[in-house]
């Protein structure tokens, strides 16, 4: 792991078990075993190192490779791709999210920093449910708001899980719930199910 990773993860951890607030640069200096000078050299201040965590570690690169390179034109493989993907990499930065939601308010500019990555994702799925539409294979409507319900299912499993113990909700392990919801999904988007 490099330098500036290894103070990245430490300082996500730390603010995330703390809050941004009462961490310092000292702290995070120590815990990561390097000089205060490092950090400050790699990130001048703790808002950067914050900011280079959301946009290292989210999920915006990723999904614009799937999008990219993945997609098959089938409503149902294409969807249960990005949402399986979406749930492993909000998962994988659960401590960057759950710091954005306590801090998001208080720290001047995370709340856009953070709100690009949905936006990004939310304009991938615009374009798919746009050309979706051209090649017929989905029934005509505002292609935004197909993305937008799309991305609350996600995004609602995922908080439900992630923050509101969802396990003492359910049982129905996630697995089940990704892939039903992209199923009733896909069922309510395509020509065949209308009457």
């Amino acid at each position: 792991m490099s330098t500036r990773d290894k103070i990245i993860y430490v300082a996500i951890n730390l603010m995330a078990n703390s809050g941004y607030k009462s961490v310092t640069i000292k702290e995070i200096a120590k815990h990561a075993s390097v000089s205060e000078m490092t950090v400050f050299r790699h990130f001048g201040t703790k808002k950067k190192i914050m900011e280079y965590a959301i946009d290292h570690f989210y999920y915006t690169a990723p999904m614009k490779k799937i999008f990219n390179e993945n997609i098959e034109w089938d409503l149902e493989k294409d969807l249960l791709l990005v949402s399986k993907s979406y749930h492993e990499l909000m998962s994988r930065n659960v401590k960057v999210i759950s710091i954005a939601f306590k801090e998001g308010n208080t720290i001047p500019g995370l709340l856009d920093q953070i709100n690009k990555h949905p936006r990004q994702l939310k304009e991938f799925l615009v374009d798919y449910f746009s050309k979706m539409q051209e090649l017929g294979k989905i029934i005509p409507s505002d292609p935004e708001t197909y993305a937008m319900i799309f991305l609350y299912l996600s995004y609602g499993e995922f908080v439900s899980r992630s923050f509101v113990a969802g396990h003492m909700i359910t049982s129905i392990p996630q697995e089940e719930i990704i892939k039903t919801s992209v199923r009733l999904f896909v069922k309510s988007l395509t020509p065949q199910s209308i009457s």
